[in-house]
């Protein structure tokens, strides 16, 4: 039941943008062959004795391919995975009727692409665009980290470990990228990258081993607090007016430039300020 309950979590509590089908569109949205639950498609699959199946949860494999069979109260859950990559299939069906409910695409733990909800009918009532909120897209992550970190997020034997949020301190999509490090390598481990713009916002080595290290992600936001008090704060005084740091070097910044624009060459601060 824990899943079924995270799954609908998932359409009532999501940054993403959810679509609701209009009543005089319904109809052409039905698809031309229905999704149905049939048993017999895994008839050639065997018990995955990895894990314990029981009579109303079975876990089978094929080959690399994984699957789990659950038996909720009036639904079944069906949830494809592989080996090779990072990516789930999740559908729900209606017991009575097999036919689909719900369809998600995961990516490591997180919703990808758009989910689909239909009625008992099968008519699709409802979509949520889970890429929506983050225009630095999911191809683009994978794309960056391959190039420039060597590292094939889709490819399950790296070891990485990936998630995305909308970042309610910072107002913006993210991404955390985790990745497998020896533990004498110096290289980062941790990435957090803008869901925006796909810059580099924080790179920190984390060590695994510690229970007690601050999450990197708390690190950068307490990083960017104390810059944000430090910028804030008395900075010094000059001609009887208090300045803190950041408009210490607004300050600096405009005369410099008013400067140059006068007297191209001469030292900023000795003409204008020490003299004065």
């Amino acid at each position: 039941m824990l899943l079924w309950f995270c799954l609908t979590s998932l359409f009532h509590n999501s940054n993403s943008q959810t679509k609701i089908v209009p009543e005089e569109g319904k109809n052409q949205l039905i698809e031309n062959k229905m999704e149905y639950f049939a048993l017999e498609k895994y008839k050639d699959w065997e018990i995955d004795t990895k894990w314990l199946s029981r009579e109303d949860k079975k876990f089978l494999k094929k080959q690399y391919e994984r699957a789990i069979i659950w038996y909720l109260k009036e639904k079944i859950q069906v949830t494809r995975s592989s080996t090779l990559n990072p990516y789930t299939s999740i559908f729900v069906y209606n017991e009575k009727t097999s036919m689909l409910l719900t369809y998600v695409l995961q990516f490591y733990q997180f919703p990808i692409g758009t989910a689909k909800h239909y009625d008992e009918n099968g008519i699709l009532i409802k979509e949520i665009d889970y890429d929506k909120p983050y225009p630095f897209s999911l191809k683009e992550l994978i794309e960056k980290i391959k190039e420039e970190y060597n590292i094939d997020l889709e490819d399950k034997e790296q070891q990485a470990v990936v998630s995305r949020q909308i970042q309610e301190d910072l107002q913006k999509p993210i991404y955390e990228v985790y990745l497998l490090n020896d533990e004498f390598n110096s290289k980062p481990n941790y990435i957090l990258i803008d869901g925006q713009t796909g810059a580099v916002l924080f790179e920190s080595n984390v060590n695994s081993r510690d229970e007690k290290a601050i999450p990197p992600l708390y690190q950068y936001l307490s990083k960017l607090k104390n810059k944000e008090t430090e910028d804030n704060s008395y900075y010094k005084s000059y001609k009887g007016k208090n300045y803190t740091k950041k408009e210490w070097e607004a300050f600096q910044d405009e005369w410099h430039k008013n400067y140059e624009e006068q007297k191209n060459g001469r030292n900023f601060f000795f003409d204008n300020i020490f003299k004065k």
